[in-house]
């Protein structure tokens, strides 16, 4: 009887054990989920902190490329080639500018 006893005794021992090794891992995956989370939350909250700034400077360009066009109108009707051409050339780069900031806000607006 005794050894049926003891092994009894053994086996809730046992049985013990596993559950604290289960809670232990049990938090140990919690904590390590907490830590392979942190670096994503900083990133979002960045890309959200992105945006204003982002549609500012959009805003800025698309104001700037208005102004442009009209400046490059006005170079053409003076017939000044010279002051056409430079103008054309930041135009062509704003319009360039206000598409890449475009596609970034699309990007920040999925997140």
């Amino acid at each position: 009887m005794s050894a049926i006893l003891k092994a009894l005794n053994n086996r809730k021992t046992v049985e013990l054990k596993s559950e604290v090794v289960e809670l232990w891992l049990i938090d140990d995956i919690k904590s390590k989920m907490k830590d392979a989370n942190k670096g994503a939350m900083k990133a979002i909250d960045m890309a959200n902190a992105a945006k204003k700034p982002a549609e500012q400077s959009l805003k800025l360009n698309e104001e700037l490329f208005k102004e442009l066009t009209k400046a490059e109108k006005m170079a053409k009707d003076l017939g000044s080639e010279e002051a056409f051409k430079e103008i054309n050339k930041m135009t062509n780069q704003v319009a360039v500018n206000m598409k890449t900031i475009d596609d970034v806000l699309n990007a920040l607006y999925k997140i």
